[in-house]
């Protein structure tokens, strides 16, 4: 009876012991979240929360508070990669126009070339491939402030 007694003892001390070392390790990973957040280092935070999500699934109000960082690094991530797509979009619009002109001019006369040809069709596609970019951005932010204004609403 003693020894049962006596390791429900040492069981508990360890559970709290553990607890204690747990919630440090949250603390701990909140604050190097929050310092990443404030840092403008989006990566780095987006990274530091889906491992508080993935090892300690039980830290609700650390997740909420997490969740509010997660969206506004999103959100600041996605911005700061729309600018650099439509920058990209806005100089590949004017180098097809001024290729398609081209092109287009010497199909009509005839002396077109395989390449000019190939080469307006390759340029069409990086358009269209930047004008995609630049559209599932838009909506991604579009997605996160209504998200955003979905949780102010609830609380």
């Amino acid at each position: 009876m003693k020894r049962s007694i006596i390791a429900l003892i040492v069981i508990s001390g360890l559970l709290v012991c553990c607890k204690d070392s747990q919630e440090h390790e949250i603390l701990e990973l909140m604050t190097e979240i929050r310092t990443s957040f404030k840092n403008g280092n989006d990566s780095a935070c987006l990274a530091q929360i889906d491992t508080l999500r993935s090892r300690f699934p039980k830290a609700i109000e650390e997740r909420k508070e997490a969740l509010i960082l997660y969206q506004d690094a999103a959100l600041r991530q996605s911005q700061k990669a729309l600018a650099r797509v439509d920058s990209l979009l806005e100089i590949e619009k004017e180098r097809f126009a001024e290729l398609e002109k081209f092109v287009m001019e010497r199909k009509a006369q005839g002396e077109a070339t395989a390449e000019e040809l190939t080469s307006l069709t390759l340029q069409r596609i990086h358009r269209d491939s930047l004008q995609t970019q630049f559209d599932v951005l838009c909506s991604k932010i579009r997605y996160i402030r209504k998200r955003q204004e979905q949780i102010m609403e609830n609380r």
